[in-house]
């Protein structure tokens, strides 16, 4: 017996938009980051105030980067999604994916830098994250809709 698995993701019934305040958020965010980045950059001449703003930003930016990008493919790609698209929007426009995985990850990451890798919990902290998007993902798909 074969085990059932989940569509790929495709047209359905479920709207799948980038016109929600969720989305607006995320932009605005990234758009704050490049504002500060310019701001420090025109108001300083250190590399190492740069280097550590670079740092700091490295994980939030990334976060936010491919969340931004998979709302805006899926909705362009399925605005009226099947069930796997709309889980995955939701995952991110629901904001519980990034509340968790953005601290978490920050937090690894500022470890293993300031420690030279000795504590190597970049990679762990990642990995959570990453787990973290399955579960929501997982929960949306099953039981919220």
């Amino acid at each position: 017996m074969v085990a059932p698995t989940n569509p790929p993701t495709g047209p359905g019934n479920y709207p799948v938009s980038v016109d929600t305040f969720s989305f607006l958020v995320l932009l605005l965010i990234l758009g704050l980051f490049v504002a500060m980045y310019l701001a420090l950059r025109a108001n300083t001449r250190s590399r190492r105030a740069l280097e550590g703003f670079r740092e700091a930003i490295f994980v939030d930016a990334t976060f936010l980067t491919f969340s931004v990008v998979l709302v805006a493919y899926l909705a362009w790609k399925f605005p009226v999604g099947n069930h796997v698209a709309y889980a995955l929007a939701q995952t991110v426009l629901g904001g519980l994916w990034l509340t968790f995985a953005i601290p978490v990850v920050t937090v690894g990451s500022s470890v293993h830098s300031k420690t030279r890798g000795q504590v190597a919990w970049m990679l762990p902290s990642m990995l959570f994250a990453a787990g973290l998007f399955v579960v929501l993902y997982w929960y949306i798909f099953n039981f919220a809709s």
